[in-house]
């Protein structure tokens, strides 16, 4: 469970966007769901996420965030006997659903 703790502390300040963007920036491919944003066949690099809180909303129980991802691309190369090729940039979006009251948060890819 990944647990988005100091997103919801800030809530309804104008440090929102800026610790969600850093809470999220720590988290790895394994966490967030942006294999779908790649080729087949290719791999993610996910050193050096970044991060853009597109919008927010919120219900009575849960915030609501509509996130981009930009990350890197690697393209397989098929002259290079299985071997990494390039890396290209790569943009997903993601919606991040996160409970007031603990924190948990969920991800679907868009």
């Amino acid at each position: 469970m990944i647990l988005l703790e100091e997103s919801v502390a800030a809530w309804g300040t104008d440090a929102f966007a800026a610790t969600l963007k850093t809470e999220l920036e720590r988290l790895r491919s394994d966490v967030l769901p942006i294999g779908h944003a790649i080729a087949a066949g290719n791999r993610i690099d996910d050193s050096d996420l970044g991060v853009i809180v597109n919008a927010v909303s919120e219900d009575a129980t849960h915030i609501h965030a509509t996130v981009g991802v930009f990350f890197a691309e690697i393209v397989a190369c098929t002259t290079c006997s299985g071997g990494s090729g390039m890396c290209d940039e790569a943009y997903c979006e993601l919606r991040v659903m996160i409970d007031k009251a603990t924190g948990a948060a969920r991800f679907d890819g868009l």
